[in-house]
């Protein structure tokens, strides 16, 4: 049986381009024109015959230009690297609890700034903060904490190791009901015995709060250490 390769050129250079952009981001904008000139040249030559050309190449602008478009603010987080900042973010990712004991999750920055003077800011974010209720997918925060800037090619812009964190406005709609049915499975699966009560709610809803340290360890030992880690817990 003959195998159609035909698309994977389109694949190899979309990810050569997204990997261009995400470890040299100032080729991005680069990339966008020089893709969209040479779809312009090989449809002007080759037309019809070089449909397959244009559609690489016009892929390959459209991954720059998703790239380029989010340079300015990713690079506006990233200047507060390192610094003591206030910021405002909605959590786009379930919580689950890291080896310091923090709750950690993914956010879509919406401002940033020093404590007290928070201007718009757009990126995303990694944020520990405190044990606490209310950080749910979909909900507004405003956090105050040290920044760190991430290496390149992490999603995060910045790291935020928060020393307050408030829910300023909590999940609504679609989230608001994943939130309740989470919650209620997690408050179920607690009557179970341990170390079901612990584990079922990380493996099923991504929820590691219970997970304990031994039992992280002796998940660790018996080789089943990547079940926890894909729940939140690192495996090291």
């Amino acid at each position: 049986m003959r195998r159609d390769l035909r698309l994977l050129p389109l694949a190899g250079t979309v990810w050569a381009v997204a990997l261009l952009c995400v470890f040299v981001p100032a080729a991005a904008v680069w990339a966008v024109g020089a893709g969209i000139v040479a779809a312009v040249a090989a449809l002007a030559v080759w037309r019809r015959r070089g449909a397959l050309t244009v559609v690489i190449l016009a892929s390959g602008a459209a991954v720059a230009l998703s790239a380029a478009l989010a340079l300015p603010g990713r690079a506006e987080a990233t200047a507060w690297g390192g610094r003591i900042v206030e910021a405002t973010a909605e959590i786009t990712s379930s919580a689950s609890i890291g080896q310091d004991g923090r709750l950690w999750f993914d956010a879509q920055l919406t401002g940033i700034g020093s404590p007290g003077g928070v201007a718009h800011a757009a990126a995303p974010i990694r944020v520990g903060v405190d044990f606490g209720e209310g950080f749910d997918m979909g909900a507004g925060i405003r956090i105050t904490g040290q920044a760190a800037q991430t290496d390149a090619g992490e999603r995060s812009a910045i790291v935020v190791f928060a020393s307050a964190a408030e829910v300023e406005r909590t999940a609504s709609g679609v989230f608001a009901l994943a939130a309740e049915l989470k919650g209620d499975f997690v408050s179920r699966s607690t009557a179970l015995p341990e170390p079901g009560a612990g584990l079922l709610p990380g493996l099923a809803v991504g929820d590691t709060r219970a997970v304990t340290a031994d039992l992280n360890d002796d998940m660790r030992a018996s080789g089943l250490s990547h079940l926890t880690a894909v729940s939140g817990l690192p495996d090291e």
